[in-house]
């Protein structure tokens, strides 16, 4: 059976989803800049706040996407929440409804691109796993880039901070020193926390939020020393000293790590690369020779074998080069 006219009519009408999804994310956009005009040109604007009935509290309007069903359901959802977190602690300026529905699109793009393209079920599959992921992959990448930059500057910041209050500044006015004075990411988070600070939270449910949109074992450490220090008492700048000493041995210990399990780490690589390249380079000197693997039962099974094998290998490397302390 000819399935491929089923196929161009599915992909044609994901593309015609697309581009009216993209209109209508235009139009969106462009109602948003006129409400945003209007604002600055001191006309007055309905907003929820003023629309709502006396007696009524709108604290924040928490907003999942600005496609209607979307928002609804994702206001259901238990992921949803976490979901929003992992977007904050990237800093990531779009809404969970965006990535759900990028991912959503892409991978049906993938699987439908490489079905067109082979009319093999694992590969469509395999290929909208990969197309879909992209967005995922792309915001942990940034994700995990700012903690390490975080990572790096945070025995500074508490350098600054132990300083600022051996002169005689309270911590909310320690921590605007850090906000002012250093560079992102560590300036923004800190600033964040005197805002709410200033806002009249309190200091340990603000610290908490802290450890929440950083994932640090370091800063971990310096919250409950803080919170600690603030219940039992103690000298605050003898602890800020001690532990940006602390944190910056772990970075001497990590590195040193690093050094002797290079070794290892490079030896991975090879063995996980190596395989694939002579693939590669026996293919295009001799085709005849390789045929058999891709042609056969038997090679398409010795194929699958040699992938597990060569995946479990690079695995069990990493693992053994990868020292927690």
């Amino acid at each position: 059976m000819n399935h491929q006219p089923v196929i161009i009519a599915a992909f044609m009408s994901f593309a015609v989803s697309v581009v009216f999804y993209g209109i209508w994310a235009m139009r969106q956009e462009g109602s948003r800049k006129d409400v945003m005009k209007g604002r600055l040109k001191g006309e007055a604007v309905k907003t929820k706040a003023e629309k709502a009935k006396p007696g009524e509290a709108i604290l924040r309007d928490v907003k999942y996407s600005e496609i209607p069903f979307l928002n609804a359901f994702l206001g259901g959802a238990a992921f949803a929440g976490l979901l929003r977190l992992w977007l904050l602690q990237a800093r990531v300026k779009t809404s969970p409804g965006t990535i759900v529905m990028s991912v959503l699109l892409l991978s049906a793009f993938g699987f439908f691109g490489a079905w067109f393209a082979s009319e093999n079920v694992p590969l469509s599959i395999f290929a909208s796993l990969a197309v879909g992921g992209a967005p995922v992959i792309a915001v942990q990448r940034k994700r995990n880039k700012r903690f390490a930059a975080f990572a790096q500057q945070l025995p500074d910041a508490l350098t600054m901070m132990k300083n600022s209050l051996q002169a005689g500044h309270t911590l909310d006015k320690a921590m605007k020193v850090i906000s002012e004075e250093m560079p992102d990411p560590v300036a923004l988070e800190f600033r964040e926390t005197v805002e709410e600070l200033h806002l009249g939270v309190p200091v340990k449910r603000a610290m908490e939020n802290f450890s929440n949109r950083i994932l640090d074992e370091n800063l971990k450490i310096f919250v409950a020393a803080l919170l600690v220090q603030r219940e039992v008492g103690g000298n605050l700048n003898d602890l800020l000293g001690n532990l940006a000493h602390t944190i910056r041995e772990r970075f001497r210990m990590e590195q040193e790590v690093k050094a002797l399990t290079a070794e290892g780490r490079i030896s991975g690589y090879v063995i996980g690369v190596l395989p694939i390249a002579l693939c590669i380079i026996i293919n295009a000197m001799q085709p005849d020779y390789i045929k058999p693997l891709f042609e056969t039962e038997t090679g398409n099974t010795l194929l699958k074998l040699a992938v597990g094998l060569e995946l479990t290998g690079f695995f069990f490397i990493r693992r053994a080069c990868r020292i927690t302390f």
